[in-house]
């Protein structure tokens, strides 16, 4: 059974067309490990200084070692400021489960 998250972010108005260009480099990266699933980074519609992030990885050990990757480091290193909180992790399970 794969893992599905769900992140939530807040970004500091005046931000998101940095914050946007470095999600979808991340995105555009992290679809090309092995162990990704789904990397997608969504703009709310109701909501327009939040982005929605969606992903599906086929186990803890590819999200491990999707962490250690530069460009995630990278992701850090230009977001740095650009959220008005910490990201609010859903780590999804079905509800018959």
């Amino acid at each position: 059974m794969s893992i599905e998250i769900t992140v939530l972010f807040d970004v500091v108005p005046g931000r998101m067309e940095s914050v946007a260009a470095a999600f979808q480099e991340l995105c555009d990266a992290t679809r090309q490990e092995e162990g990704a699933l789904r990397f997608d980074a969504f703009r709310s519609v109701e909501h327009p200084d939040v982005v929605v992030l969606v992903e599906d990885w086929a186990d803890q050990e590819a999200i491990d070692l999707h962490m250690k990757q530069p460009y995630v480091a990278e992701f850090l290193a230009r977001t740095d400021g650009a959220f008005g909180r910490p990201p609010y992790v859903h780590r999804l399970r079905a509800l018959d489960a």
